[in-house]
C-alpha cells in the first residue's frame, strides 16, 4: 500500500512528478556522476599453487595469473591437471587478458518501493542509484546486466560490455517503473510483494555466474529467514553488495501529533503521541536492520543503508568500493 503523509509543506507539480517518476533520459544523465563514483583498482592476487604470481585483472590471455577451483563455464582447456590431482578437486588456470566480468544490478520495483514522505519514492531513489552504479561498472570494463522485479513479474537483462548492457538495464527500469507506478494504487494483494522478493532471489541464484558482482537495491520488505535459502547460495559464490533503501518515516515516527494519511483513495488519521509506541516502532526498524546486516556479513559481501534523503554519490561510492574491481 502506498501511503503519503500529508503535511503543510507545499510542493509544485514539477517536484512531485520528479519525486514519483523515472525517465530513461534522467537515468542516462546519471552517467555524469561516474567521475565522482570511485571503483577500486583490481585486488592483488597471490596464488599459493602457482608460486605467488600477482595480477590485478583475471581472465584468459597470455600472462599467467593464478590457479583457482574450476567453475561451470570455464574453458576445460585451461584445467591445471597437476593441481587438480594434488587437491582432488578440478582447478583451472587464470590469465590476465580478459578484464570484463559480469556485474549484475537487481532493482526492486514492488509496490512497497512506491512510498514517500519526502524527497522521492524509494523506487525513484533505487533507480537513480542503480544508474550511477551501472555507469561506474561499465566505465570499469565490467559487463553490466541485471534483474528488475515488481509485483507483476521480473525482467532479466543479460550482461553486455560497453554501454549496451547499461542502456538495456536502464530502459527496463524506466519501463517497469512506469507500469508499476500505474498499477500500484490499484493493487492490494497481500503477500504478493513477499513472494516476488523470493522469486528475485531464486532467479539471481540461477542466473549469476560464479564470481559475478551483484548489487541488490531493495527495501527488504518481507525479508526473513524463510527467504534466505537461495540468497545464501548466491552469497557463497558471488560478491554481493546489498543496499536497503528506506524512507525516514520507516525508521522513526514524526513529531508527536495527529497526522492525516492517505493511500490515494482512502483517508485516515495516525496519532504518534504514545512514547511506548514510538520506541517499539524504532526498535523494530533497528532489529530488522541488524538481522539483514548479519545475513550479509562475511564472505566478502556487504550491506549498506540509503535513506531517500541521503546524497547518492557517497552511497554509490560505498557500494562500488565493497566490490572487487576489474582493472
Amino acid at each position: 500500500m502506498v501511503i503519503k503523509v500529508e503535511t503543510s509543506a507545499a510542493h509544485n507539480a514539477d517536484s512531485v512528478a520528479d519525486a514519483t517518476r523515472v525517465t530513461l533520459a534522467e537515468l542516462v544523465r546519471q552517467r555524469g556522476a561516474v567521475r565522482s563514483v570511485k571503483r577500486p583498482v583490481g585486488r592483488q592476487v597471490r596464488a599459493p599453487a602457482s608460486g605467488g604470481n600477482q595480477s590485478r585483472a583475471l581472465g584468459r590471455g597470455l600472462d599467467f595469473a593464478e590457479v583457482r577451483e574450476y567453475n561451470p563455464g570455464d574453458d576445460v582447456r585451461t584445467i591445471d591437471w597437476k593441481v587438480t590431482a594434488r587437491s582432488g578437486k578440478p582447478h583451472t588456470k587464470i590469465y590476465n587478458e580478459e578484464r570484463e566480468r559480469p556485474f549484475l544490478i537487481a532493482v526492486d520495483l514492488r509496490s512497497t518501493m512506491f512510498f514517500a514522505t519526502r524527497v522521492a519514492y524509494k523506487s525513484v531513489v533505487a533507480a537513480r542509484l542503480s544508474a550511477m552504479i551501472a555507469w561506474a561498472a561499465a566505465s570499469n570494463r565490467d559487463r553490466v546486466g541485471g534483474l528488475v522485479f515488481s509485483d507483476n513479474g521480473l525482467k532479466e537483462i543479460k550482461p553486455a560490455a560497453g554501454t549496451k548492457g547499461v542502456t538495456k538495464l536502464l530502459n527496463e527500469i524506466a519501463n517497469l517503473h512506469q507500469l508499476s507506478r500505474e498499477s500500484v494504487s490499484h493493487s492490494h494483494a497481500d503477500g504478493v510483494a513477499d513472494s516476488r522478493l523470493d522469486d528475485a532471489f531464486q532467479h539471481l541464484r540461477r542466473s549469476a555466474h560464479t564470481g559475478s558482482s551483484v548489487c541488490l537495491l531493495t527495501d527488504f520488505t518481507g525479508f526473513d529467514s524463510t527467504l534466505g535459502g537461495a540468497l545464501t547460495q548466491l552469497l557463497k559464490h558471488n560478491h554481493v553488495a546489498a543496499c536497503r533503501v528506506y524512507d525516514p518515516l520507516e525508521a522513526s515516527l514524526p513529531t508527536p501529533a495527529k497526522y492525516s494519511i492517505s493511500d490515494g483513495s482512502r483517508r485516515s488519521t495516525f496519532d504518534t503521541s504514545s512514547e511506548q509506541m514510538r520506541h517499539a516502532y524504532e526498535q523494530a526498524f533497528t532489529d530488522r536492520t541488524e538481522l539483514t546486516r548479519q545475513f550479509f556479513s562475511g564472505r566478502g559481501n556487504s550491506y549498506v543503508q540509503c535513506s531517500v534523503s541521503d546524497s547518492l554519490v557517497p552511497v554509490a561510492n560505498q557500494i562500488m568500493r565493497s566490490l572487487p574491481g576489474s582493472v
